[in-house]
């Protein structure tokens, strides 16, 4: 899938509390730890790449993202929800509970992810890619995906119902116990072995 990544030609290397001066997060990098605890409130974060970073300190309050790369961070239990994230990439990091519900996305990359338990019900995906990203138990009631691709990724148990696609392909991706209904399993592309798991949705039973 092509995505358009983030622009972030002029970020400068600076620290969290050098930002906190001026309560301004805009082409930035930073890769060091916050130790002390904060709240990020209605905020922009426009042009930043952050690296190896616990966010488990930093509570994350209406926080719109553009043109923003976390590598290698912790941004599990998270809430992105009702936000706007353009052009973002999470690559290499921990999600486990994160929220993006009735969240728009768009040119969003999530490579090799640890993104167990999230939940992106409601929201709307345009041109988003999710490579080789475990998404365990993670839910996607209603949410509209529009140019949305998943490869070698984990949706065992996942939440699936109500979705809107146009030819959604989970043919590379592990769907045990996955919940469909017959709204999302219209136009579904899957593989052979996949067909067994679904068919009993149908009502069908194989001899």
């Amino acid at each position: 899938m092509k995505l358009i990544e983030p622009k972030l030609s002029y970020i400068e290397k600076t620290t969290f509390d050098e930002c906190l001066k001026e309560m301004k997060f805009q082409d930035i990098h930073i890769d060091e730890n916050y130790e002390r605890e904060m709240n990020l409130d209605h905020l922009t974060f426009d042009g930043c790449l952050f690296e190896n970073i616990d966010f488990n300190t930093i509570q994350l309050n209406h926080i719109d993202l553009i043109d923003v790369t976390f590598d290698k961070c912790d941004l599990s239990n998270q809430n992105f929800d009702h936000q706007y994230l353009n052009r973002v990439q999470f690559k290499n990091c921990k999600l486990t509970g994160t929220t993006f519900i009735e969240t728009n996305l768009k040119d969003v990359l999530f490579e090799n992810c640890q993104g167990r338990y999230s939940n992106y019900a409601s929201s709307s995906l345009q041109n988003v890619y999710f490579k080789h990203t475990d998404l365990q138990e993670a839910s996607f009631y209603d949410t509209h995906c529009k140019k949305i691709e998943l490869k070698d990724t984990s949706l065992i148990r996942c939440e699936l119902t109500s979705l809107h696609h146009k030819g959604l392909d989970v043919s590379s991706c592990q769907i045990q116990g996955a919940l469909f209904d017959l709204q999302s399993l219209k136009n579904l592309v899957i593989n052979d072995f996949q067909a067994v798991d679904l068919i009993g949705i149908l009502g069908v039973k194989v001899k």
